[in-house]
């Protein structure tokens, strides 16, 4: 390039400079309306007025709508005293509100408005959160549900800045048989500290269902700094957090041989505590099991006395009326008792995943079936349909009441030697039926939710 040509060159750049600062850019800057955001009009990139493009305030289409996860809890805290709950997503990822009116709605059973509770709250972008109000006296009034709704007209801005790294650990429930109590450590993990930090703990037993709600503050965590957190309630929750992992069939086996009445005639004794015990088993029993009972001396009932069925009560009320029969000698045939428990657990009646168990309970050894080459038959033949059971993966359980009994024959029936009870009198039976209760119910662990929310600064 010679140099004219870049002499020409540096005129023409020279002049378009010039141009773009004394014509270009003045126009531009005439034309332009930068975005102001809080003038009431719709300018620069504004999707709205005041709203949209670069603007931090939201228009109302860019954001959508809070969901209820489900409807309001009402939770009883003591006699007349109760909190409510609401539990609430907001699916926008960068969309807050920062500060809006909530209303809470009691209702009695027959729809009759009880109360109204108010508050102000706010709304965390992109998160599950709860809003918690408590202690509330509500006198002879009883609540059946709630509703709940913030502002009609909720100011939603745009918020594009990290969260703070907030970690819940050691969650755990105690004394809820007495005054419950959930502890739990937050630590912050963030490199700055944090300040009015919100927690409400929501507690859901094994199904799902929540049963106890608390709040709690913490005023300052710095940086990766730990702090204990405990919420307490002053009595028992209605409903117990931990429930039966599966429900259960179980098949009651009881001993009607003339023995029964050994130690008293009016009532027949040891029947009459025996159905007192098996009544009180059944008691123990939860709503999604079934139950079934067969009473047995030389031959087990036919038709057995109930069917496998959910309403308990027919249980309860075929084993109280469990009799002893006055016609003739009355054997002990345990192996019968045992097959006509194993049929009505294999049959159309059992429910499909649930579990299933025999408990057995005789005060004598097995005298029936026989068999003349075989003096052993009436154990062999009760072992021999245990083992059939068992193998069908049913739990069976034996429970030998007295001093005639055979143990070793009996620990062999049950599915293992701690499925066998001794009962030296009918006095433990209520503590041997407990246990066994306890091991049909294979324990799910409580499900503890603790929200943190950061308030606004």
């Amino acid at each position: 390039m010679n140099w004219a040509t870049k002499r020409k060159l540096e005129y023409l750049g020279l002049i378009m400079a010039a141009t773009l600062l004394f014509f270009v850019l003045p126009f531009f800057l005439f034309v332009y309306e930068a975005p102001t955001c809080f003038d009431g009009s719709k300018n620069g990139d504004e999707t709205g007025r005041d709203c949209g493009g670069s603007c931090r305030l939201l228009c109302p289409a860019e954001a959508l709508p809070p969901i209820m996860r489900w409807d309001p809890r009402i939770f009883e805290v003591s006699p007349g005293l109760y909190s409510v709950l609401a539990y609430i997503e907001n699916p926008n990822a960068t969309a807050e509100v920062r500060y809006t009116n909530y209303n809470f709605k009691i209702y009695d059973r027959e729809g009759i408005l009880i109360t109204e509770r108010n508050g102000q709250t706010f709304i965390p972008k992109g998160a599950n959160f709860a809003v918690f109000n408590g202690n509330f006296s509500l006198g002879e009034r009883r609540p059946a549900r709630a509703t709940f709704e913030f502002d009609n007209n909720l100011v939603w801005t745009r918020n594009v800045d990290t969260e703070p790294d907030i970690l819940i650990t050691n969650k755990a429930l105690s004394s809820e048989d007495t005054v419950p109590r959930v502890e739990a450590t937050v630590e912050n993990r963030s490199a700055d500290r944090i300040v009015n930090i919100e927690l409400v703990v929501v507690i859901l037993d094994s199904s799902g269902n929540a049963i106890g709600a608390s709040s709690s503050f913490i005023d300052v965590l710095n940086q990766w700094e730990s702090k204990p957190i405990v919420f307490t309630w002053p009595r028992p929750f209605t409903t117990q957090a931990v429930a039966c992992s599966a429900p259960v069939d179980v098949a009651v086996v009881l001993d009607r041989s003339g023995s029964m009445r050994s130690l008293g005639l009016n009532p027949p004794q040891p029947l009459t505590d025996v159905k007192n015990a098996a009544v009180f088993f059944v008691n123990q029993l939860g709503e999604n099991d079934q139950a079934t009972v067969v009473s047995f001396a030389g031959l087990a009932s036919d038709p057995i006395d109930s069917v496998l069925s959910g309403d308990l009560s027919q249980a309860k009320s075929a084993i109280e009326k469990i009799l002893i029969l006055s016609d003739g000698v009355q054997n002990t045939n345990i192996g019968d008792g045992l097959f006509k428990a194993f049929t009505e657990l294999s049959s159309i009646r059992h429910k499909e995943g649930s579990e299933r168990a025999i408990v057995m309970l005789t005060d004598g050894v097995a005298t029936r079936p026989v068999k003349s080459d075989d003096p052993n038959y009436p154990e062999n033949y009760a072992l021999e349909i245990s083992n059939q059971a068992k193998s069908e993966n049913i739990q069976l359980f034996a429970i030998g009441l007295g001093k005639d009994i055979n143990a070793s024959f009996l620990r062999s029936v049950a599915s293992s030697s701690s499925e066998f009870f001794l009962a030296p009198t009918s006095k433990e039976l209520l503590g041997i039926y407990k246990d066994i209760a306890t091991k049909l119910c294979i324990k799910k662990p409580a499900i503890i939710e603790i929200f943190p929310r950061i308030y606004p600064k």
